[in-house]
């Protein structure tokens, strides 16, 4: 009844309240957080998600139909929308500006850190993100975030 139901291939909208992004929501309980109408629409089809996500392959927030919904983790949902030119960030610039490090500055990142310095400190004074930093810390090095 929420959901308008076209033909088997068609993008099936969901209605009625949507969150931001324009994916369809709704409480399948009171007082419990609200659901998106597409997991729901996954889970009614095909079982329990698990841990995880319930992505489209139409790129249209509100589409419920199953035939459209594929299971993937937050790493596919972020290839899919890169893939697809959806990114909120552009990739190819964050790769290059992490490549410019050295292998000597990114031991410097890591000797830093151990000595007490910051993640954002250390990321301010060489010129990129602090997540990147954070990467770096982590044992990455640009060529495991290339790809």
């Amino acid at each position: 009844m929420k959901v308008d139901r076209r033909g088997p291939d068609e993008c099936w909208p969901w209605l009625k309240s949507q969150m931001n992004g324009g994916y369809g929501q709704f409480r399948v309980t009171v007082g419990q957080s609200p659901k998106r109408a597409s997991r729901v629409a996954w889970e009614l089809t095909h079982g329990d998600a698990g841990e995880l996500s319930v992505l489209h392959s139409c790129d249209n927030p509100p589409c419920c139909n199953p035939a459209h919904l594929f299971l993937g983790t937050v790493a596919d949902n972020n290839a899919d929308k890169l893939r697809k030119g959806r990114a909120n960030y552009n990739m190819d610039a964050l790769v290059s500006r992490v490549r410019r490090l050295t292998d000597e500055q990114i031991s410097d990142v890591r000797r830093c850190y151990a000595g007490g310095e910051s993640c954002r400190s250390i990321a301010k004074r060489l010129g990129v993100s602090h997540t990147t930093v954070s990467r770096l810390i982590g044992g990455k090095h640009w060529s495991d975030t290339a790809a």
